[in-house]
């Protein structure tokens, strides 16, 4: 590179930085959950070869990013913004080199105004707004990886056409090839590339040769071809939207609708907002074309006919006009046109449709640098900057769920679907009024979406409303029997309530209509446990570590059947496994009773200890304590634990009964017996699990 490239190239790199600088923090959001969290294959990268191994299925290449951040930093998303970030900085420059091998190749000056013409395209689309859907969300790194080798493959096809023998062309030619291939693993919206440079080829041909421009134009028809099984199976699901409609979300657009909805939404929405990038919203609210002759439809057709002839007509006037419109029309925009997809409008498939709108603004301002060649730094200054703090102030947006989706609420209040995710977020907060609120506007919106009753009924659940819960449940896995979420919850209920047999039919229904549902597999194990079956709890247990490793206290809960079934070692493994992470203070504690069980007290008693300093509000640690002084016989001591247990949660059930146990070893049976009638009459109205024993005992007592 030569030393007058360095100073624009280190100069779009640090406003690209200075921009997304704020993004780097931000937590994984919307499809991030389904992409990362929710991906066995991923979550169990532990070599470098597991890394390799994910590079084979869909989207190879993509996933090998995803791999490589999770092999280098699990799921801190530091890394995975800053690699997104990384990958927006070098399609930056692309597009820099891009539009300057455009202007050598079309034959007008580069020096100076030609020169700033590339700087000020690249600048807007390093700092242009609409693309933090694509930068600062996680999952949007499928468009910002394809980009980088689809600009690659661009960039090395100038060269190509350049180049001044008949080899070096050949060999350029053959990269362009490999970055298209690289490009097309990343995200399958590549296969519009060679339609891109097929049309760059016609317009630079003074003496028209339609036979290469065919050739290049038939390579997408070929790729479709060879991928047509891949093809028909991606589109089946895509249509079928098995999740969403089973969770009561609206279906796909059926073709005759989608096509002229898409086409008008492309005019509509993306254009205007890749000029004037305002109003931006990670869930747009398309109303659905129902007629060819709708006059939005209309106008969209003639807006699209128009801007091809106008690059017919200005191409050798104006080149960075004609080049732009032909990158616009040819970019993936055109690829989702022919598969209906359930969102017709997402902000960051439009990423790479970005190196138009970089070749037109680099158009806007080579016409100011030649016209008010003063002004022509002030004005993309001034540009830069307002497109910057824009910019910035997204990037808060996609910082988090709750951000994302109040954004969302705001900017689409008649669809139901940014109302229930938000919903969800505040429910994951512990924001419950708020998300209930959210639910029934959602519902209000669209009275069969299952998926907020079944949430509702979760709330209800959590808050010990059993009855109302299980009403809501019942209703849902009645009206949607292909709902996994409402079975999963249902057995949850009836675990809660310590009724295991009828927890599982609907568990192993869950399981049934979804394999792969790490709730299920994990309530499952909890319901055989309750069975006293801890053999089959520790196999329900390990595939839900399998499909969530991330998440410690399926872990621990796998150590505990360990210790039930006498595997002593494997449970000792798991749990000083988990000591150094959010669930360290539960697993000392059962890392203490697995000794207490064993007559080891004394070693016992120093991991409860343990656990004491890890905790200070720990209510089931006293509660073990107490326990074990009751098999040494102190009984004062075991009193007094049982009592910090009761002071730290006054409802815990098993202290109030143990604390009587203590009194009658005492010989202070009356006092046992005043114990068990004060946790009746306190708690004689709710579903403890605990009250039968209670009454059992009194009897006894009597």
């Amino acid at each position: 590179m030569a030393k007058r490239e360095f100073v624009p190239v280190l100069t779009l790199i640090a406003l690209t930085v200075l921009c997304y600088y704020t993004s780097l923090k931000g937590e994984f959001v919307f499809d991030d959950l389904q992409v990362i969290l929710q991906n066995p294959n991923l979550m169990n990268v532990r070599t470098f070869g597991d890394v390799l191994s994910l590079g084979a299925g869909w989207r190879q290449l993509l996933y090998f990013t995803y791999g490589l951040n999770y092999y280098w930093g699990g799921l801190d998303t530091f890394g995975y913004h800053a690699l997104n970030v990384s990958l927006h900085a070098l399609n930056v420059v692309l597009v820099y080199w891009i539009i300057l091998a455009a202007i050598r190749d079309f034959g007008f000056e580069e020096k100076d105004c030609g020169r700033f013409a590339a700087v000020a395209g690249a600048a807007v689309f390093s700092v242009h707004p609409l693309f933090t859907s694509a930068v600062s969300y996680i999952s949007g790194r499928s468009s910002v990886l394809c980009a980088t080798f689809y600009f690659g493959a661009v960039l090395i096809f100038f060269r190509a056409l350049a180049a001044p023998r008949r080899r070096t062309c050949f060999l350029y030619l053959l990269l362009t090839g490999v970055a298209g291939f690289l490009a097309w693993q990343a995200k399958q919206e590549a296969v519009t590339l060679p339609l891109l440079l097929a049309g760059v080829l016609f317009l630079r041909i003074e003496k028209k040769d339609w036979r290469w421009t065919a050739l290049l134009a038939a390579v997408p028809v070929g790729l479709i071809v060879l991928a047509r099984y891949q093809l028909a199976s991606i589109y089946a699901t895509v249509y079928a939207n098995k999740v969403l409609v089973s969770a009561g979300f609206e279906k796909v657009l059926p073709p005759p609708i989608y096509y002229p909805t898409y086409l008008t939404a492309v005019v509509n929405y993306y254009f205007p907002r890749l000029i004037f990038p305002v109003r931006l919203n990670p869930d747009p609210q398309i109303a659905p074309i129902q007629h060819w002759y709708s006059p939005e439809l209309l106008f969209s057709l003639l807006v699209l006919s128009a801007l091809p002839w106008l690059a017919l007509r200005f191409y050798r006037r104006e080149p960075l006009f004609a080049v732009g419109v032909v990158a616009l029309l040819l970019s993936p925009i055109a690829a989702y046109a022919v598969i209906p997809l359930a969102d017709v409008v997402l902000e960051h498939r439009v990423y790479i449709s970005g190196l138009g709108i970089a070749f037109l603004f680099g158009c806007v301002f080579h016409w100011i640098a030649r016209n008010y060649y003063r002004a022509r730094w002030p004005a993309l200054c001034a540009l830069v900057s307002v497109f910057g703090v824009m910019t910035a102030a997204r990037n808060t947006v996609w910082a988090n769920n709750i951000a994302l989706w109040e954004d969302a609420e705001v900017k689409s209040p008649g669809k139901p679907r940014p109302h229930f995710n938000l919903g969800q977020a505040y429910q994951q907060a512990g924001r419950l009024p708020e998300a209930i609120r959210e639910y029934q506007h959602a519902l209000r919106l669209k009275p069969d979406i299952h998926a907020a009753y079944s949430n509702v009924a979760g709330i209800y659940l959590d808050q010990n409303q059993f009855e109302r819960a299980e009403e809501i449940l019942l209703k849902v896995t009645s009206l949607a029997p292909d709902f996994t979420e409402g079975f999963i919850n249902l057995g949850v209920l009836y675990l809660r309530k310590q009724e295991p047999d009828r927890a599982l039919p609907y568990l192993n229904r869950a399981l049934a209509i979804a394999p792969e549902a790490f709730a299920a597999h994990f309530n499952k194990g909890e319901a055989l446990k309750q069975k006293g079956d801890f053999q089959g709890a520790i196999e329900s247990y390990k595939e839900a570590v399998y499909l969530r490793p991330d998440m410690d206290s399926f872990r621990l809960a796998l150590g505990a059947a360990y210790s039930k079934t006498g595997d002593r070692a494997a449970a000792v493994q798991a749990f000083l496994a988990l000591v150094d992470g959010p669930f360290g203070a539960e697993a000392v504690r059962n890392l203490g009773i697995l000794y207490r069980d064993a007559g080891e007290t004394d070693k016992a008693m120093e991991f409860f200890s343990q656990a004491a300093k890890m905790r200070t509000v720990f209510p089931e640690l006293h509660h073990d304590i107490g326990i074990l002084y009751l098999q040494k016989r102190m009984t004062k001591q075991a009193i007094e634990q049982f009592r910090i247990t009761l002071q730290q949660q006054p409802d815990y059930g098993p202290a109030f009964l143990n604390l009587a146990v203590a009194y009658q070893m005492t010989g202070e049976a009356e006092i046992g017996k005043q114990i068990l009638q004060a946790y009746v009459e306190q708690y004689g109205n709710t579903n403890s699990p605990y009250l039968a024993q209670a009454k059992q005992r009194l009897e006894l007592i009597r």
